[in-house]
């Protein structure tokens, strides 16, 4: 070989070499579909603002903006289906063109592929370029992709066979009183944890069976949890038993049935309260049913069975203790993102301590897990690193002083304020879509995004994702 294409050759290798290692642990991009059934986790778009629509660096930065949002959603794999280039107008520039570029991909959970042979070209390979299928037709393709799925621990969630709940024998086998660790021992690790008062626990079970503990004894199960909004609710994982198993009463009260069936299977003279409740009180612990109503075609009310509370009679419903902490943990987080623009790396441990005691936690995979540390804020953390931070308008539907009174904030951008007032402080190259504005970086992306009901649009919600 000629002695300067392999001097070449050698110094290519040695650039790439450090960029390899570098990413060898985010997901990667697949050249070929699996030969399996595999699960789309999402199906989302990243995208740059840039004058070089072509240019390699651009190419490698998307490729490296879809690398990391698949680690960030747990995905173990990339399949681009698209490419888009298109101009835009930008006000900002009088000479330069300006045009959107953006890779659209799935993101998918890994499968057992069973074979290599008759397997399908992607229409985008591992470089972001599209494969030439015709080309591939007439030409036997000698490389192949071999993806080894990673061994990942599974949480403890054991089979449950006992499905009876009543006043008499609780819930699946365990009774009101039983302690902690017992509940634990049976049902396995809880979906979220909630310590939102010094005297009470709550642990969920999917997202539809809440346990209250205080002085470690199971006091109250439900199967709604009020105060919990459907922005964090969404955040909970499922179960299939505690989720896609419909609960029943005594053996013979489905979910869902009619209020005179309930009569029926009771062989009581129910009556709803106020708050559409039937109560039937034990000597030691109470059921609570709930019903909900539809209106049929002469507008008459049909109440039907849609919750339930088994409670012990001594039960006191525990008071939120406040968030003493919020407004320092702004504060911090203003500081986070300042060193994150000096391109310095976060210690999670360190953050962690300074953020204080979580009202809560949400284990989303063995590697994954979202702490709550207010009623807006939520911190991600995935194999012991920072992944993102979420400032959501409503996690609880709580009433705190502090927190009506202290808006949330990250550096900069304070809750409330209007677009025109936090102009100054986006970027020239800021995305905007919508109400949605996003600034990338090399270490993070922002998004940032805006009321627009209101003809002043304010900033409501912010996410962080950290690279």
């Amino acid at each position: 070989m000629n002695y300067y294409l392999l001097k070449i050759i050698t110094l290519v290798c040695l650039f790439y070499l450090p960029l390899v290692n570098a990413t060898g642990s985010l997901p990667s991009i697949l050249d070929y579909y699996p030969n399996c059934s595999y699960n789309i986790i999402e199906k989302s778009a990243v995208k740059i603002k840039a004058e070089q629509p072509l240019s390699e660096k651009l190419r490698l930065s998307l490729l490296a903006k879809l690398r990391n949002k698949a680690k960030i959603i747990n995905a173990d794999a990339i399949i681009i289906i698209n490419k888009d280039v298109h101009e835009i107008n930008d006000m900002s520039s009088a000479h330069a063109k300006k045009y959107i570029v953006s890779y659209e991909a799935e993101f998918i959970e890994d499968c057992q592929t069973h074979g290599k042979n008759n397997q399908q070209l992607t229409p985008y390979d591992h470089h972001g370029k599209k494969i030439q299928k015709t080309f591939a037709i007439h030409t036997k393709i000698e490389r192949k992709f071999v993806f080894t799925p990673p061994n990942k621990p599974k949480l403890n969630h054991p089979i449950i066979t006992n499905t009876e709940l009543s006043l008499e024998k609780g819930i699946y086998g365990i009774n009101i009183g039983t302690s902690y660790q017992q509940v634990i021992d049976k049902f396995g690790e809880p979906s979220i944890i909630l310590s939102m008062s010094t005297s009470e626990l709550v642990t969920g079970y999917g997202r539809n069976h809440w346990l209250h503990f205080q002085n470690g004894k199971l006091v109250k199960v439900q199967s709604k949890l009020s105060i919990v909004s459907p922005v964090l609710l969404n955040k909970v994982p499922l179960r299939d038993f505690f989720d896609e198993v419909p609960w029943v009463i005594a053996t013979k009260i489905n979910q869902k049935s009619s209020l005179s069936e309930v009569k029926s299977a009771m062989m009581m003279d129910l009556k709803l309260d106020e708050q559409k409740e039937v109560v039937i009180k034990g000597n030691e612990n109470s059921l609570i049913l709930t019903f909900s109503y539809k209106l049929n075609e002469f507008n008459e009310k049909n109440y039907y069975l849609d919750g339930f509370s088994l409670e012990s009679n001594n039960y006191s419903e525990a008071k939120f203790q406040g968030e003493d902490q919020r407004r320092a943990q702004f504060s911090i987080l203003g500081s986070l993102i300042s060193n994150l623009n000096q391109g310095n790396s976060i210690d999670v441990e360190l953050l962690k301590s300074e953020l204080g005691q979580p009202l809560g936690r949400i284990t989303v995979s063995p590697k994954f897990y979202i702490d709550i540390y207010n009623l807006n804020l939520l911190v991600g953390v995935k194999k012991s690193e920072l992944v993102s931070i979420q400032i959501r308008e409503e996690l609880f539907r709580i009433k705190d002083d502090l927190a009506i009174k202290t808006p949330w904030s990250l550096g900069d951008f304070v809750q409330g304020k209007s677009i025109e007032e936090l102009h100054n402080f986006f970027p020239a190259d800021i995305f905007e879509l919508d109400n949605k504005f996003q600034i990338d970086t090399e270490e993070y992306q922002l998004t940032l995004l805006f009321d627009d009901s209101a003809e002043s649009m304010m900033l409501y919600e912010a996410e962080v994702v950290i690279y």
